[in-house]
């Protein structure tokens, strides 16, 4: 008995001792990512600040943990004037599940030459904290892009193509680079004064409770223009 519970104070250290930063669970790192167009021969630009905090339980549980993020932000939102508004999403450029192209996944992907090999997830944030890079990203791993063709109604929502704003916009738009940087400056968080519905909205952007893939607006929800505390 007092041996199982010798085992049990120690493995409770080990886990007080992780928590408490001898041998942290979790790393933190913000980017700014921000999004330069070309309208009429003028350069308009928008900006949003996104958070990725990286966590790694096998250090404590072993085999049994496992790695994960969790991302706290908003889809960054340009103002084309009459023409509307562009939104990069916290999501990849394709439709579907998965997190592939995602905020934590975009970040270790585009910096992959700095980690030194590293194959540990927190360590990746250490070094990317500390050397704060920026860098402008390829066009294969832009953020999903959208626009609301009436931004009062969520069904409206189209896939923009960023090599071709002009298709979707017209011939004086397109876009100019979409540059990503670590920083720590505080997370944005303006979506809701531009599509106040993110607030009401249940399920797909179609109306919809699940996901079936059968238009683009039941592709998307909430979760894909603002996540963090109390959201979804």
């Amino acid at each position: 008995m007092a041996l199982l519970l010798a085992k049990r104070l120690a493995a409770l250290c080990v886990l007080m001792s992780a928590l408490t930063g001898c041998g942290s669970l979790s790393e933190t790192i913000r980017y700014r990512l921000t999004v330069n167009v070309d309208v009429d021969g003028r350069l308009v630009s928008g900006s949003g600040v996104i958070q990725v905090k990286q966590s790694d339980m096998r250090p404590v549980f072993g085999s049994m943990g496992g790695a994960g993020s969790e991302i706290s932000g908003e889809a960054v939102m340009v103002d084309l004037g009459p023409r509307g508004t562009l939104f990069a999403l916290l999501r990849g450029p394709k439709t579907g599940f998965g997190d592939l192209g995602g905020p934590a996944w975009m970040l270790f992907h585009v910096f992959a030459d700095l980690l030194k090999g590293e194959i540990d997830p927190l360590p990746k944030v250490r070094l990317l904290v500390e050397r704060r890079p920026h860098r402008v990203l390829p066009l294969d791993v832009i953020p999903m892009l959208v626009h609301f063709r009436d931004p009062n109604d969520p069904k409206s929502v189209v896939q923009v193509d960023p090599a071709n704003l002009r298709a979707t916009f017209d011939a004086d738009v397109a876009l100019r680079e979409v540059t990503i940087e670590v920083t720590d400056d505080p997370i944005t968080r303006a979506v809701e004064t531009k599509l106040p519905w993110l607030k009401t909205i249940q399920g797909q952007l179609d109306g919809s409770r699940l996901h079936t893939g059968g238009s683009f607006a039941n592709e998307l929800n909430a979760y894909d223009f603002y996540r963090g505390p109390n959201r979804n």
